[in-house]
């Protein structure tokens, strides 16, 4: 039975790792893989609203450049193309809530997340987006730690 797995994706070398882990170790041939992304919100006053329009291009290249990536990380492991959706979303207000209303819109059976490590006291006060997704997700959540050296 084809399973269909999500990993959150942020462009940092801990989620390459992640990638990897999943290609490496995980990964069924007849997965499908959604890579879900989510950009930080981008202030600009009124006065650089003409700017807009060449913000939007930049995060169009931005994603377009990181969909490329992935596409090769991908064919470097043998995944079919075919198998791997990208969703990409800009500004959501709460990651957390994010990630799970993508897993619920693709179905998926297992979330795969970055650890990125933020210290136990912005742990206790802020939480992290992996704990949200892990309480309220409703489906398996794999967290990747990025290996310390």
């Amino acid at each position: 039975m084809a399973r269909t797995v999500m990993l959150a994706i942020d462009g940092s070398q801990n989620a390459d790792y992640a990638f990897e882990y999943y290609c490496q170790s995980i990964a069924y041939s007849d997965d499908k893989l959604v890579l879900f992304h989510f950009m930080d919100s981008v202030s600009i006053s009124k006065d650089l609203a003409e700017s807009l329009r060449e913000l939007y291009d930049i995060r169009g290249s931005y994603m377009e450049g990181l969909k490329n990536i992935f596409r090769i990380k991908a064919n470097k492991y043998g995944i079919d193309e075919s198998r791997v959706k990208f969703e990409f979303t800009c500004d959501p207000p709460e990651p957390g809530k994010a990630v799970c209303a993508a897993s619920k819109k693709h179905q998926v059976n297992l979330v795969i997340m970055v650890s990125r490590g933020i210290s136990k006291l912005k742990k206790a006060f802020l939480g992290s987006v992996s704990d949200y997704v892990l309480r309220h997700s409703g489906v398996p959540v794999l967290t990747v730690p990025y290996p310390h050296k």
